[in-house]
């Protein structure tokens, strides 16, 4: 069995070690909060919407193995001053690559930012590092981030997933039938119904979140054919 994270040391996320500065608790003032994640010891933090979406869409991301948020600080060169610059995410990568990203919004990005990404990205390339910057305009629809939220939050209420119960469903499921047909069969072998969104999650079965999700809801299974 696989006992999901529960997150007990919420202050750690506030105050780490490599960080230049203590990160704020969510006020009327600032947009912030802790998301829970499967790819990191600690929940994300993030300081705006777009951040947190985007931290929900990797955890969708099977190629992607961890993520971390303001991981760490580094120092870039500006002329004759050195700055300092804390990226918003850290992806490291099954094949090894690693990608640090910014989120910004697109009507913050004019010419100077523009610039300063450039410094930065310099910086990272002399690291081995992949620096990105996203915009919500590299976000999924609403309606998918939606249901991606749904997911998650039902695949973590498990607290923990049953290998027994993966491996038997693994074994049972067809290739395609619809998600009430999964709750049925989750109900005949006396599996948790959430145990779909895990799937889902892990990309054993995969599901259009793009649109309402219902019991005519098609679900296809990835791994048919590969299991035994």
């Amino acid at each position: 069995m696989n006992e999901h994270s529960n997150h007990s040391n919420i202050d750690s996320v506030y105050n780490k070690e490599s960080m230049r500065r203590r990160l704020e608790r969510f006020s009327r003032f600032n947009i912030s909060g802790l998301c829970p994640t499967l790819k990191d010891t600690q929940p994300h933090f993030f300081e705006s919407f777009n951040e947190s979406h985007f931290a929900l869409m990797f955890e969708f991301e099977q190629t992607i193995k961890s993520v971390r948020t303001q991981p760490f600080s580094i120092s870039y060169t500006d002329g004759k001053k050195k700055r300092l610059y804390t990226p918003d995410f850290s992806l490291s990568y099954y094949n090894k690559r690693i990608c640090v990203v910014e989120v910004k919004h697109s009507k913050a990005i004019d010419a100077k930012t523009k610039r300063t990404h450039c410094l930065i990205e310099k910086a990272f390339e002399k690291l081995g590092f992949e620096f990105v910057v996203l915009t919500e305009n590299d976000l999924p629809p609403r309606r998918a981030l939606s249901n991606m939220k749904m997911i998650l939050r039902n695949a973590l209420s498990m607290k923990v997933v049953n290998d027994e119960h993966v491996n038997t469903l693994l074994d049972v499921l067809p290739p395609e039938l619809t998600l009430q047909k999964a709750h049925s069969i989750c109900d005949a072998l006396n599996i948790s119904r959430n145990m779909i969104c895990h799937f889902v999650l892990k990309d054993y079965l995969k599901m259009d979140v793009s649109c309402d999700i219902c019991n005519e809801t098609v679900l296809i299974n990835n791994l048919n054919g590969f299991v035994k």
